[in-house]
């Protein structure tokens, strides 16, 4: 009985934990120096998985945090939404961000399908089709655009930023099946700086070499439950543990793989893996 009494302290104490985790999002910054050249170093806030599913007073600090501050480029890669009553909060809090060149946004499976309880367990095991019921992917697309943000769903677009000619790539879900790579890439030229915005990192097992130089991408939420020692137990991507999370290079790109804001509103837990934003200084090839 003492034995049953401590264990299920110590389980109550792990949720609590696992619990508070999701509320302590850092802000981890890097810099990354590419093949090709820049003439200015560029300054990048990486957004992904918000899952915004209501008002948030951990949200709301947090963007008060970065609201002072401005970036060159804000990205946003996918699952900015885990169900319609998040849309309001989520516009809320990304008009108080900063960029030069606006926000670009890109969406994720939870912007397309709204998951259940048991959908969020079952997701969890591969193979499993998706949820029954359709989000109102219309609703959030029209308070993105109606709020200036740019939100690119197969769609490709020049940046002219200051002396540096930039191509940026957004690619919609690939995880719903809404992505289409090759009318994203046209045109495309390899000797252009090229940047990807895309929800998984698993597309670039469908890239060539050298086509991107640059990708944001979310969606393994850095494997949201991890054990010591051993990392994250699940991932989400098909590429595994190694591209969950951080800075990795693959094909030729630089890929920023981000753990995420959010963890959905089903499974609220993280452990050993905080919520995170990225802040990219990205560096050019010196002549």
């Amino acid at each position: 009985m003492i034995i049953l009494v401590i264990l299920s302290a110590a389980f109550g104490f792990l949720l609590l934990h696992m619990y508070d985790e999701t509320k302590r999002i850092e802000i981890n910054t890097h810099t990354v120096l590419l093949k090709k050249p820049l003439q200015q170093s560029l300054r990048i806030l990486h957004l992904s998985d918000m899952h915004f599913a209501g008002p948030s007073q951990t949200l709301e600090r947090f963007f008060d945090r970065l609201s002072g501050q401005e970036f060159d480029f804000i990205f946003l890669t996918g699952d900015i939404m885990d169900c319609v009553s998040g849309i309001p909060a989520c516009v809320a809090n990304l008009k108080k961000l900063k960029s030069k060149t606006g926000i670009h946004a890109v969406l994720g499976n939870h912007d397309y399908f709204d998951y259940t309880f048991l959908d969020a367990i079952i997701h969890n095991f591969p193979g499993q089709k998706q949820p029954r019921t359709l989000q109102k992917t219309d609703l959030l697309v029209d308070a993105l655009l109606r709020n200036g943000i740019h939100l690119m769903r197969n769609e490709n677009k020049r940046i002219h930023y200051g002396p540096d000619e930039l191509w940026l790539y957004g690619l919609d879900d690939a995880t719903t099946g809404h992505a289409n790579i090759r009318k994203t890439l046209d045109p495309f030229n390899p000797r252009h700086t090229n940047f990807l915005l895309t929800h998984t990192i698993d597309v670039f097992l469908d890239l060539g070499n050298d086509e991107i130089d640059l990708s944001f991408s979310g969606h393994s939420h850095g494997g949201q439950i991890c054990l010591p020692f051993l990392g994250p137990i699940l991932t989400h991507t098909i590429l595994g543990r190694k591209y969950a999370e951080g800075i990795k290079r693959m094909k030729g790109a630089v890929c920023c793989v981000s753990r995420g804001i959010g963890a959905g509103r089903w499974i609220p837990f993280r452990l050993l893996c905080r919520p995170e934003a990225i802040i990219l200084t990205v560096e050019g090839k010196k002549h």
